[in-house]
């Protein structure tokens, strides 16, 4: 069980140039409290609904390029799902996105790798009383 197979499913990235408030959009339609930052794909950065509702230094309508974090926890593909879960509730971050050769292919919440998790130990408890 691997970061692969727990992507939150659509997923959405912003550009840099995007208004804050349109990544804060995006976060309620998605009910998402991250997004990342990408430029055709490449991953920047991300940006929190914090950043996107709270930043900008007094700028009136920030662009992400303003308020977005860097660096972030990302994950691969192939990330264990166990360890990447530890080091998210360690962190105490809700939302990772996952990264293939610099490009972002998804994000995983905590919620999607306990779902994930829980979903492959139910599969192997029932192989096992099978055999």
């Amino acid at each position: 069980m691997n970061a692969g197979d727990a992507l939150v499913r659509p997923f959405v990235t912003v550009a840099p140039g995007d208004f804050a408030r349109h990544a804060a959009g995006l976060m309620d339609d998605f009910g998402l409290s991250v997004v990342p930052v990408a430029d055709q794909h490449v991953f920047l950065g991300v940006v929190t609904r914090e950043d996107a509702l709270g930043g900008g230094d007094g700028v009136p309508f920030p662009l992400v390029r303003q308020v977005m974090s860097q660096p972030v926890l990302v994950a691969a593909r192939d990330t264990p799902a166990d360890a990447l879960f530890d080091a998210m509730s360690r962190h105490e971050v809700l939302t990772v996105p996952v990264l293939d050769e610099g490009q972002v292919v998804g994000v995983v919440t905590r919620l999607s790798l306990l779902r994930a998790i829980t979903r492959n130990d139910d599969l192997t408890a029932g192989s096992a009383v099978h055999d």
